[in-house]
Order: C-alpha cells, then sequence, then structure tokens
C-alpha cells in the first residue's frame, strides 16, 4: 500500500525519508535551503499526508474513541476513564495527541504553501502540489472544529517558537476559510482519473469533502441553512456520469479490498493507506486490529475486537439487507483451530463484533499484532449519494433525484440473498454429515449439516450469499466413503428489492428520517456517526436515551456498555481543548463546561 507515497517520491526516497526530514535541524530546513527542488517538495507533501495515518487521527482514534454512538461500544468492562466513555479530564493524552497531530499536519501545509513558489517545479506540478497541501489544511481544520468547535486558525508558518498567544478564531470564520480553500483546491488537484490508487487528493475527493462539510455548516451549531443547495452542489459533480464512480455490486467487496491492497476507484474516492516496507510495518493503522472479529491467532490476523455493536445497531438493519452480517459479525473463531463458529439465534448481539474489516482477507505478509495494513475510507460514493439525497430533501422535500440516490444504495443492499434452508428429508446412512451444496445463480451462500442417528437433522444457514434471483437447489455432497443419502431440503430467499416506499417518501421529514437511518447502516464504524448525530441536534438525547436502554434490557455481562451515553452532557458536544494547549496559550478559553 502507501502507493501515493511512492508516486510522489521516485527512487530511493521511501516514506521514512519524510520522517528524516521532519525531525532534522530547523537551520537545514529553513526556505533558504529547502523547497527548492521537486524531490523537496515531494518529501514536504508527504509529510502534509503522513497525519492522517497516525494511531491519533485515522490510525486509530478517530473512529473509535472518538466516535462511540449509538452504534457501538468499547468492549473492556474494565474501562472506567477515557475519552471513549466521557469520562476524562482535559490532559487525557489522546486528546492531546490528536489536537497537536492536526496542528503539526496544518504547519506542514503551511511551510509548503508558503515556500513552494521559489521551487523550480513546472507550474502544472506546483498548482497540484498547492491544492493537495491547501485542501489537506483545509480538512484538518474542518476535523480541529467539528471535535473542537473555535480554534486558534493560522494560515503562515509559524517563524517563532514564542509565538503561541492566538486566540480562538470565530466558528464561522474558520468555517469560510476551509470553505475557501477547498474551493481553491478543487480547481487545482488532478482527476481521479490520473490515478489508480485512492490515497491521493483528487477532484471527486475535494468535491465530496465539500458537500460534507456544507452539510455541517447547514447543522448545528451555524444552522445556515443556504449551505444545503451548495452541499447538493458539490455531491452532484461527483455524480456526474463523467467522473465514472459507481457502487461496487457487493457491499462485502469493498472492505475486502481495503484488506487485500486493491483500490476501487469508481466507489472508495479517497482512503487512508497503510502498508509494509521490506517486511517490517510502515505506520500501520489499526483498521481491523481494534475494530475487527476478535482472535489471537496470528495467521487469521490478532484483533483486539474491543469495537462492539449496540443491540439497537443490529436491530436497526431490516430483514434481507446483507450489509448487517458483513458489519456485524454472524461467527466468531475458534481459538484452538481458527476455523468459524457460526452465532447461534440466541448469541447475543452485544458479544457480537463490528466486522468491515476482517482481516482473514488482509494480504500483508507478515501480519503484525497491534497493526494491520488495511486501508481505511475518508470518502465513498454511498456517502456522497446519501448527502445528496439529504441535502436535496431539506430544500425541495422527496425528488424523484433524492429518491434515487438512496435507492442506488438500498438497491444494492437488498441484493437478493438467502432467507431459510428448510430441511425436507433427512435421508439415511451417513455417517458423517455431508457437505450442503446450494446451486445458482447467485454466489455466496454456506450452510452445515448435522447428523443423528445416520440421518440429517437439520441445516444451519451460514453465509446469505447475494445474487439469488431465483430460489437455489438445495443438494447435500456425503463425500468419499460415507454411504449416506437421500437428504433434501428447500430454500428460500428474500424478495425485497429494498426500494423506497410511499409511506418512507411521504414527506419531508418521513424522507429525512430514512435517509439518517440509511447513512447508519450504510456507513456504520466508518468515524462519521457522532459527527451526524452532533449536526443534527440529536447527540445527547439519543447517547441518553441509549444508556437507558442498555441498562433495563442489556445481559448483566454487558450492562457496562451503557457508561459512555450514561457519562454524556451537553458539554460533550464538543471535546475539552487539552489543558496543555491552555497552558501554553494564554489566549485560549476552554469549552464550556470544562
Amino acid at each position: 500500500m502507501k502507493r501515493f507515497i511512492y508516486s510522489l517520491i521516485a527512487g530511493s526516497l521511501l516514506f521514512a525519508s519524510c520522517k528524516n526530514f521532519l525531525d532534522v535541524t530547523p537551520d537545514s530546513l529553513s526556505p533558504s535551503n529547502y523547497y527548492k527542488t521537486e524531490e523537496d517538495i515531494n518529501t514536504a507533501l508527504t509529510g502534509v499526508y503522513d497525519v492522517l495515518g497516525k494511531s491519533s487521527t485515522y490510525g486509530r482514534y478517530l473512529y473509535f474513541e472518538m466516535d462511540v454512538s449509538d452504534e457501538s461500544f468499547p468492549a473492556s468492562s474494565s474501562w472506567t476513564q477515557d475519552v471513549a466513555l466521557f469520562n476524562y479530564d482535559p490532559g487525557d493524552i489522546k486528546l492531546t495527541a490528536t489536537w497537536n497531530t492536526l496542528y503539526d499536519g496544518i504547519n506542514r501545509a503551511n511551510m509548503l504553501l508558503d515556500n513552494i513558489d521559489n521551487s523550480n517545479l513546472t507550474a502544472e506540478k506546483r498548482r497540484v502540489a498547492k491544492g493537495e497541501a491547501l485542501f489537506l489544511r483545509a480538512y484538518y481544520y474542518f476535523v480541529l472544529v467539528q471535535n473542537w468547535g473555535s480554534v486558534p486558525m493560522r494560515l503562515t508558518a509559524a517563524k517563532d517558537p514564542n509565538d503561541v498567544n492566538i486566540a480562538k478564531t470565530p466558528y464561522k470564520t474558520i468555517y469560510e476559510q476551509i470553505v475557501k480553500d477547498m474551493e481553491t483546491a478543487a480547481d487545482s488537484v488532478n482527476g481521479i482519473d490520473k490515478y489508480n490508487y485512492t490515497g491521493r487528493v483528487s477532484k471527486s475527493a475535494v468535491w465530496g469533502i465539500l458537500a460534507r462539510v456544507n452539510l455541517k455548516m447547514a447543522g448545528a451549531p451555524l444552522r445556515d441553512v443556504s449551505r444545503y443547495a451548495e452541499a447538493r452542489k458539490w455531491a452532484a459533480k461527483v455524480m456526474e456520469a463523467a467522473n465514472g464512480h459507481t457502487l461496487n455490486p457487493d457491499y462485502k467487496d469493498v472492505f475486502k479490498k481495503m484488506a487485500a491492497d486493491q483500490y476501487d476507484k469508481k466507489e472508495v474516492i479517497w482512503e487512508v493507506e497503510f502498508g509494509l516496507k521490506n517486511g517490517t510495518q510502515d505506520e500501520g493503522g489499526s483498521v481491523g486490529g481494534i475494530n475487527g472479529i476478535g482472535t489471537t491467532n496470528q495467521t487469521i490476523g490478532y484483533s483486539y475486537g474491543i469495537q462492539r455493536p449496540t443491540d439497537r445497531y443490529y436491530k436497526l438493519f431490516e430483514e434481507g439487507d446483507i450489509r448487517r452480517a458483513w458489519s456485524i459479525s454472524n461467527y466468531s473463531y475458534d481459538g484452538t483451530t481458527s476455523s468459524k463458529v457460526y452465532h447461534s439465534t440466541t448469541f447475543s448481539n452485544y458479544a457480537k463484533y463490528a466486522a468491515k474489516w476482517r482481516r482473514e482477507y488482509e494480504a500483508a505478509n507478515p501480519k503484525f499484532v497491534n497493526t494491520t495494513a488495511i486501508n481505511f475510507p475518508l470518502l465513498r460514493y454511498s456517502d456522497v449519494l446519501l448527502m445528496f439525497a439529504e441535502a436535496d430533501n431539506e430544500i425541495n422535500g422527496p425528488t424523484v433525484d433524492g429518491i434515487a440516490a438512496v435507492n442506488t444504495v438500498r438497491r444494492r443492499a437488498y441484493a437478493r440473498p438467502l432467507k431459510t434452508i428448510t430441511l425436507t428429508n433427512g435421508g439415511s446412512g451417513y455417517a458423517t454429515a455431508p457437505t450442503v451444496v446450494i446451486g445458482g445463480p447467485g454466489s455466496g451462500a454456506t450452510a452445515t449439516a448435522t447428523v443423528s442417528g445416520g440421518r440429517v437433522t437439520s441445516v444451519t444457514l451460514n453465509e446469505i450469499g447475494l445474487g439469488y434471483n431465483t430460489i437455489p437447489t438445495i443438494t447435500f455432497d456425503p463425500g468419499p466413503g460415507n454411504p449416506g443419502s437421500g437428504a433434501t431440503a428447500t430454500a428460500e430467499i428474500y424478495t425485497v428489492d429494498g426500494l423506497l416506499t410511499p409511506e418512507m417518501t411521504a414527506n419531508r421529514d418521513a424522507f429525512r428520517e430514512v435517509i439518517r437511518a440509511e447513512r447508519s447502516r450504510e456507513l456504520g464504524f466508518e468515524g462519521l456517526r457522532r459527527f451526524d448525530l452532533v449536526r443534527w441536534g440529536l447527540w445527547v438525547p439519543v447517547m441518553k436515551n441509549l444508556a437507558n436502554e442498555i441498562a433495563t434490557t442489556a445481559p448483566a455481562n454487558y450492562v457496562y456498555a451503557a457508561r459512555s451515553g450514561q457519562n454524556i452532557s451537553n458539554r460533550d458536544t464538543l471535546l475539552a481543548i487539552p489543558s496543555k494547549e491552555i497552558s501554553l496559550n494564554q489566549s485560549l478559553i476552554q469549552n464550556p463546561g470544562w
């Protein structure tokens, strides 16, 4: 992975060089000595991208500890104090690390932007590099402001290490600068067709993130409803046929590709890349390692499996929606054999795992224990479709275009999986369980048979598959040396197509609720749910309601999952500003409630 790194830096100058560059003495980094050659600029630009892959950003914190919501909870009953539990103090090391990492990225971008015009790059290459740096700086400010609200904004590199007393910039002013910089970047960066990987900022990425930024501005706390038109406009640009974006027909395959070092430009528009270099981990993330199917088996890929779904999230999915069985595990791994052990119908939903990224599909060799080489998506095409529909609905109410966008997402989700397999004849003479063979058309469905007294006594559907537009045949292969025969079974498929019903699009309010639920089903565990709930003004009441639900209905050994919601108050709409920053910057005021 890290393919954009190799496209930026040719020859032997690899990613580690970026880190060396950032560590050298200030004199050798002064504008008079650096930012001269294409190699200088590419190394500096790599340093700006580098921030995306830190543990304090998309290596872990921004999609795990800082996105606990009604979708998931941290499955550690011993945790009592953490950002994820909204029980922490402003000196928390995770909080401080994320703040500092984002500002480090901003300063790296500022250094590049301040000095790039002194380089010998061609005008074209300079334009593209400027656009990428400008966008990344704006993106880092976007992450800061959505988590901390008003923060200090600096648009040039720090010249004096003692120049730290900078007051908060007004919230609206920061957003106006973010939009301005991203719109400038949109005209400067390359189209996504220029790359065969998606770790690099492209026009499609900028347009899609502009839609996200404008949706936030339209929501809490600014509530500038004029921004819905801007969000719709930018999402529509990504959707233009000339850009070639479509959904992968198989939802599961989107995430398998991230694990298998493959790129899906039509759907995954922008992602953070992690990988190996010379057989060692190259700034690995925790994707699949913290939020995968828990196992200690290093061949499969060690996973702590600490991100677990809530019962509410499991039940949000409708019958026939294939996304549930992929986003939430329906099996665990046997600790000895590493084979899959499918959950029974009585298995608690709280004991299942967030399972979008599964290390069994990870291509990296070797697989490390504490880090993985699985990429993390920052923008997918399905998100763009749902953002378009949301903005369009807020402007116009349900329209043909908005409904079509949501139906595109839902049509893939309801891709005709199997519903049941019913045993009709147990046969006789089976010494061991026969193999259940599921015919076509369709693929991916699996089942296992149970034998007792020489007869097949039950058939368990394990994987529901997809694409079964007609009912498949079910046969039993006894295998060599097994004299059994005569077992028969029939299958039933889900016939729902998932398309929106008239009731779902009866008016603006009804369609709004459909879109909000659809975002959670489609984008769960991707670091967006808390962001959505906050901008909709629902964060605190949803989490309080969830806490009550868990405390009164969850199994006794999972009641601790209510802690995050129990601890939340209105102050937690924003994170606390790190106490170290308050002590260093005398002009910086702490967020309300801290």
